[in-house]
């Protein structure tokens, strides 16, 4: 597989330059990109399995998944569900539960994290170790959002990182969602502008 060259980077360092600079005109842009790549690998029966923002890459300004080293068919063998990636984006099951097969879910969960990123500019319990992570997630901790956020991507995000799997949305429903928040940005730009 050939890749363009991403002349910004991957989003965590995209975010860490760019973050005091973005609307939530563009986090929502960059959400709704995201969301566009991971509609393209489910639909063709793909699980990343290792999403998170530095296997996101920025070029021009546009968000691309990259590094589908861990990606599998979704019909393929199931693998045991020993985890590998970076721990504040993995599925909690996969903490719990050593026979837990990775899904579309776990994708979901991890966009979930994203989601929450793009909306702090910055990575997930960053100050923490990976083992502290892993606890602080298997007790259900998760980052709290951050003021200045609209409710709506906050019940987005939080749904998404839902622990129990079937509580995740599907991506139509994420769709839908992130269209009424742009909708509603859009009506609100238009309100001040007047």
């Amino acid at each position: 597989m050939v890749l363009q060259w991403a002349n910004n980077g991957d989003l965590r360092e995209y975010l860490k330059i760019n973050f005091s600079k973005l609307e939530w005109t563009d986090k929502l842009r960059m959400s709704r990109e995201i969301l566009d790549g991971l509609e393209f690998l489910h639909k063709n029966d793909i699980i990343h399995r290792d999403l998170h923002s530095k296997n996101i890459l920025v070029h021009d300004g546009k968000l691309l998944i990259a590094d589908f080293g861990l990606s599998k068919d979704e019909t393929s063998k199931p693998s045991s569900a020993s985890f590998h990636g970076v721990c504040a984006y993995i599925d909690p099951q996969c903490f719990v539960n050593e026979t837990y097969k990775c899904s579309k879910k776990s994708d979901i969960y991890s966009f979930g994290v994203i989601l929450w990123e793009i909306s702090s500019g910055r990575p997930p319990f960053q100050s923490l170790n990976p083992y502290c992570i892993i606890i602080n997630i298997y007790k259900g901790k998760r980052e709290i959002p951050i003021e200045g956020t609209p409710s709506l991507y906050i019940q987005l995000y939080k749904k998404c990182w839902n622990y129990d799997p079937n509580q995740r949305p599907k991506l139509e429903e994420i769709s839908r969602k992130l269209m009424d928040l742009h909708k509603l940005s859009q009506e609100y730009l238009k309100s001040i502008r007047k």
